[in-house]
């Protein structure tokens, strides 16, 4: 099987924008808060989120025991490696910028793509905006780091690369390895991983939901600026 069959076939698997746009929200009221020291990991916002947060990110509260608890489990088994959080609460403003940009790239690849069928072409690569789970604080982008605070090597980049699909047989054994470590770590503390980023994590959100065969999500969308 060639490259872009194989992707194809992880791609069938993936969770759709139908099926998180069918699942209710039934927000719980958690706050926003930003991850403070006792996390122990590292912290490094990205640049388009400082406008809104400053260097801090920010995530449900219910989160913060999750990510300490991942943390622990992954330092555990491998006390050389850490955790590095690059992004938690994301605007829905970055978010949607971010989907119409590829939205009008896929259109314009395949002008016959409309609607909901537009939607789901786009979601395998940004989420659809209104079931996107970072602009409700229940998503992390994590990444593994070394006792220095030097990034490891996990294949890609954060990026929409077909390479960042977990369980790309076209990566090398260590970079396998070390995304299992972190998708083990993360599905440990509770989270719900997502087959086609190696680096996102959530709970709470529509992708936690259906991962978790919940009724609801706990969490909404929320506009928050600092």
């Amino acid at each position: 099987m060639d490259k872009e069959s194989y992707y194809a076939l992880l791609e069938s698997k993936f969770l759709t924008y139908r099926e998180y746009a069918s699942i209710p929200v039934r927000d719980n009221g958690d706050p926003l808060v930003s991850i403070g020291p006792e996390f122990e990991g590292k912290v490094a916002n990205y640049e388009s989120m400082r406008p809104y947060t400053g260097d801090s990110i920010y995530v449900r509260s219910q989160l913060i025991p999750m990510l300490i608890s991942a943390r622990k489990v992954l330092k555990t088994v491998f006390p050389d490696y850490d955790l590095k959080v690059v992004c938690g609460y994301r605007h829905p403003e970055i978010q949607e910028k971010t989907f119409a940009s590829h939205l009008e790239k896929i259109q314009a690849e395949d002008p016959s793509l409309k609607g909901d069928d537009l939607k789901e072409a786009v979601h395998r690569f940004v989420a659809v905006p209104e079931v996107a789970g970072h602009p409700t604080g229940g998503a992390v982008d994590v990444m593994l780091i070394d006792s220095a605070g030097n990034d490891l090597n996990m294949g890609t980049s954060i990026e929409d690369s077909k390479d960042s699909y977990v369980h790309s047989p076209f990566i090398d054994k260590d970079v396998w390895h070390r995304r299992q470590i972190l998708r083990t770590s993360m599905l440990q503390a509770g989270f719900a991983p997502t087959d086609s980023e190696w680096w996102h994590f959530s709970y709470g959100d529509r992708e936690w939901a259906k991962y978790y065969n919940q009724s609801a999500a706990l969490f909404e969308q929320l506009r928050f600026q600092l």
